[in-house]
């Protein structure tokens, strides 16, 4: 089931084994240098223990509601940190799935469309989600009107 809230929250309720590289990397890392530079479509990766667990930071205008695509990954787990702006998340199980997807295993990556309306969750900067396997989920969505956000995606295998 997804969680959402402040680190603390993440934290306290999550599985500290599995992410607790996550926390002590947002925790320990100037965040603000690394983003450093990035321009609106910019990417970087980082890895924090190999290809078990590593950051994506990205900046992107966050998207009207209708451009948002419901995706899922089978080999890692997702943990969104907003680091700057904010953003609405549409969350669902995966037993809400329509069809089964065609699954990118290069990319560890399906899109899918939901049998029924998302959940949503409002993420502002400081505040993240995790997001097992089964949790689908449309993440970039505008609050308001489109604005930049900055986001740290870390995937941590399962």
């Amino acid at each position: 089931m997804a969680i959402f809230g402040t680190v603390e929250a993440l934290k306290a309720q999550a599985d500290n084994k599995r992410y607790g590289k996550v926390f002590d990397f947002i925790k320990n890392t100037d965040l603000s240098a690394v983003f450093a530079g990035m321009n609106v479509g910019d990417k970087k990766t980082i890895e924090i223990d190999g290809k078990n667990v590593y950051a994506i930071f990205q900046v992107y205008n966050t998207k009207i509601h209708a451009n948002a695509r419901l995706e899922g990954h089978k080999a890692y787990a997702d943990v969104q940190y907003i680091f700057e702006g904010q953003e609405i998340i549409g969350y669902s199980d995966y037993a809400n799935v329509d069809a089964e997807p065609e699954y990118n295993a290069e990319k560890d990556i399906y899109f899918c469309l939901a049998k029924k309306q998302l959940s949503h969750a409002v993420l502002s900067a400081g505040e993240g989600a995790i997001l097992e396997p089964c949790d689908l989920h449309a993440p970039c969505m505008m609050v308001g009107e489109p604005k930049v956000a900055k986001k740290i995606v870390f995937k941590v295998k399962m």
